[in-house]
């Protein structure tokens, strides 16, 4: 793999600010192989590369037991946990070239994993929501069941763009699940789709001029309340994000553009079912 070529996102689990900020300061140096490494906001719905866990905070070793790390979205380990776990480690205090030393080995493991799994025609699995379970203990299915929400089946998808180019993009790759994908260049438009018909997720474009996400968001989730609309917005980059205003609209995450379209089809398989 040629130093540089992309930087592979990491999901956080586990760490306080002050430790989080440190991680992005040194993540935007040039380290290791060159590979290069970013993390992943809280709300951004790109399925991680790989995670980096807190190994002494019991609620990121939880986390970790629902997340099912493997080889193809392996798991680092920072610290000692209280119990043993089959995952790669380095030691607390952190040294930064052992951390990416450790990495870069998970990086070109994952590299080879997804190069057998490409050969089988095996299909990738997306990332689980990450909710926080209330006991490490639960063994109730009941309780476990209680703590899941069932996926809605059927409604469209709508896309809120100044032009129906994205649209015709989704609607491309979303053809074999046979879901309806639609347009609308406003907010009056969006409302009347949602009210018309069932909607399972709404992409919003935040650029789009006079369109306000937040309020739209509201808005298209009261349309039809029994639907569950899920609404995704989609950025210019992650900094663009206010993270207030939109858990205060009930928005369900956001994804940076330009967006991949295995990135859209994962986001969507957390708020819908898609259709094989």
């Amino acid at each position: 793999m040629p130093a540089n070529s992309f930087p592979f996102a990491a999901r956080l689990i586990g760490f306080n600010q002050q430790e989080t900020e440190i991680f992005d300061a040194t993540f935007a140096l040039d380290q290791g192989k060159g590979y290069g490494y970013f993390r992943l906001a809280e709300d951004n719905l790109q399925d991680p590369d790989l995670y980096i866990a807190n190994a002494e905070e019991l609620k990121a070793l939880v986390a970790l037991s629902d997340l099912r790390p493997s080889d193809v979205r392996p798991v680092l380990l920072v610290g000692t946990p209280t119990i043993p776990l089959p995952y790669t480690r380095v030691e607390r205090p952190i040294r930064w070239q052992r951390l990416f030393e450790a990495l870069d080995a998970l990086i070109e493991k994952r590299a080879d994993t997804l190069a057998r799994l490409e050969a089988s025609d095996v299909v990738l699995v997306p990332e689980r929501r990450r909710r926080n379970r209330v006991d490490i203990d639960l063994t109730d299915p009941v309780d476990y069941a209680s703590l899941r929400t069932e996926l809605p089946h059927g409604g469209a998808v709508l896309i809120v763009d100044k032009s129906p180019a994205f649209r015709d993009f989704v609607a491309e790759f979303l053809a074999r699940h046979q879901i309806e994908v639609l347009w609308a260049k406003g907010e009056a438009e969006a409302e009347g789709a949602c009210v018309r018909q069932r909607v399972s997720v709404v992409l919003i474009n935040t650029s789009v001029v006079d369109v306000n996400p937040f309020r739209l968001c509201q808005t298209v989730k009261t349309a039809r309340p029994h639907d569950k609309t899920s609404v995704i917005l989609l950025v210019s980059k992650s900094s663009d994000y206010d993270v207030d205003a939109a858990r205060n609209a009930s928005v369900d995450g956001f994804l940076t553009k330009p967006v991949a379209s295995h990135h859209v089809v994962s986001a969507l398989k957390k708020f819908m079912h898609l259709p094989r």
